[in-house]
C-alpha cells in the first residue's frame, strides 16, 4: 500500500531488444535474460545472462501447448484420471506466425495465434520488460471444446527429485518421479501463484495469475489451463478466457531469487495514474524488513471503526525476526486470531523501529492495530 512518483521519460540502462531472424524466429533480451522463440511462439532458448545457464532442454521447446482427451469415469467436472496422459497431442497448427508488436525499450513483445481445433483458438503475446527476470505470456483462448484438457509444457535443463508448489501461506514439495503407486497417483498437484524446479545453484520458476493445477514429471513442468466437462453444467468454461503465466530462470534457491516476491508482482501489478504534482513525495502505509515475511492482508476490523487488521506469514520455511513499520497513527497493537479476537495479554510494544515480530516456519500472525482518531 503506497505510491511513488515517476517521470514520463523513463529509460533503462539495459533496454529490451527484439530482433526478427531470417527464419521467422525472434530473439528478445534485456540484460537479465535472453530468449529465442520460433515462429509458433515456442521458447527454443531462455538464457540467464549473468549465470551463463540455459533453461530449456536441448532439442526441445518450452511453452509447448498440448491437448488431451479428458473423459473421467464418474464425476465429470471434478475428476481427472491418469489415463488422460496417454492421449497427449501437441498443438502445432499455426494461424498467425510470430510477429513483433513492440520492438523494445522499456518493453518488447511478440504475438502469434494457434488453432486448437475447428472451434478453438489460442492467441498469445510474449512480453519482456526492462530489467525483468521473467518472460511473460499473456494468453487469450477462445475455448469451445468437449471433454478436452489444455496444458502448456516446459521441458527444462534442470534435474531434481522434488518440485516445489505454492499453497496458501506456504509451499510444499512433491516428487518428480513416479516410482511408487503413491507417486503415480499425484500426477497433478495444486499450486497457487508459483511452482519451482531447482537443483543446487540454479532453477526455473513458473509463475501464474489464476491457474491452480500443475505437475512436474522428471524435468518437464506442466501447467493445467482449461478443461471442458459437460456435467453438471454443459457450458462450463466454454467461451473466451484470458490469463498470464511467466517463466523465470534464477540463480540459487527460489527463496534467494525472490520467486515469491515476483509472483506477487505478477498477480498484483502496479497501477499508473496521472500525478497532481511532479513533486509528489513517495508514501508507504506499511513495510516489512524481512523478505521471508509477506504482508498478505490489510483490512478494516470487523467490530471497530478505529481498527485495522494486518495478517502476515513466514513464506520461506525459516525462523525469522522482523520489524513491521507503518506510517499510520497507531496507538495500540494487539495480537489476535484469524477471527480477529484480540488476546488481552498479548499487547505489542510500539518501538522506534515499529513492531517487532517473531515467526516460526510458515507461521501466520494477525495483529489488530488501533488508530488514533
Amino acid at each position: 500500500m503506497g505510491y511513488s512518483a515517476v517521470e514520463d521519460s523513463l529509460t533503462s540502462p539495459h533496454p529490451v531488444m527484439v530482433t526478427k531472424q531470417a527464419d521467422g524466429s525472434v530473439t528478445m533480451e534485456n540484460g537479465v535474460i535472453a530468449a529465442h522463440l520460433d515462429s509458433m511462439g515456442r521458447v527454443m532458448s531462455l538464457y540467464l545472462v549473468h549465470s551463463g545457464r540455459e533453461s530449456v532442454q536441448d532439442g526441445h521447446c518450452a511453452n509447448q501447448f498440448v491437448i488431451f482427451d479428458d473423459v473421467p469415469l464418474y464425476w465429470d467436472a471434478w475428476d481427472v484420471m491418469d489415463y488422460h496422459l496417454e492421449t497427449r497431442k501437441p498443438i502445432t497448427t499455426l494461424l498467425k506466425p510470430l510477429a513483433i508488436v513492440l520492438t523494445g525499450g522499456l518493453r518488447g513483445s511478440v504475438k502469434f495465434s494457434l488453432q486448437i481445433s475447428e472451434r478453438s483458438v489460442i492467441t498469445q503475446e510474449v512480453i519482456l520488460d526492462a530489467m525483468c527476470p521473467y518472460l511473460r505470456f499473456l494468453t487469450q483462448v477462445d475455448w469451445n471444446e468437449a471433454h478436452r484438457f489444455l496444458k502448456v509444457e516446459f521441458p527444462l535443463r534442470v534435474r531434481s527429485m522434488n518440485a516445489t508448489y505454492e499453497i496458501q501461506f506456504g509451499h510444499l514439495q512433491r516428487p518428480t518421479h513416479w516410482n511408487t503407486s503413491w507417486d503415480w497417483a499425484r500426477f497433478e498437484v495444486w499450486t497457487h501463484k508459483w511452482m519451482d524446479l531447482s537443483e543446487h545453484g540454479f532453477g526455473v520458476a513458473l509463475l501464474n495469475d489464476c491457474k491452480y493445477g500443475a505437475s512436474v514429471h522428471k524435468n518437464v513442468m506442466s501447467l493445467s489451463l482449461l478443461r471442458a466437462p459437460k456435467s453438471p453444467d454443459a457450458t462450463a468454461d466454454i467461451g473466451p478466457h484470458e490469463f498470464t503465466y511467466a517463466m523465470m530462470p534464477h540463480r540459487g534457491s527460489f527463496q534467494e531469487a525472490g520467486v515469491i516476491h515476483y509472483a506477487y508482482n505478477l498477480n498484483f501489478p502496479l497501477h499508473t495514474v496521472p500525478a497532481v504534482s511532479a513533486r509528489c513525495p513517495a508514501w508507504s502505509a506499511f513495510s516489512v524488513h524481512s523478505p521471508a515475511v509477506v504482508l498478505e492482508t490489510v483490512k478494516q476490523a470487523e467490530d471497530r471503526l478505529d481498527g485495522l487488521v494486518v495478517r502476515l506469514y513466514e513464506s520461506h520455511g525459516s525462523t525469522v525476526v522482523t520489524w513491521l513499520q507503518t506510517s499510520l497513527p497507531v496507538k495500540e497493537a494487539i495480537n489476535c486470531d484469524l477471527l480477529e479476537r484480540p488476546d488481552p495479554s498479548s499487547h505489542l510494544p510500539l518501538e522506534e523501529h515499529g513492531l517487532k515480530l517473531c515467526f516460526t516456519p510458515f507461521q501466520v500472525r494477525s495483529v489488530l492495530l488501533i488508530l488514533r482518531q
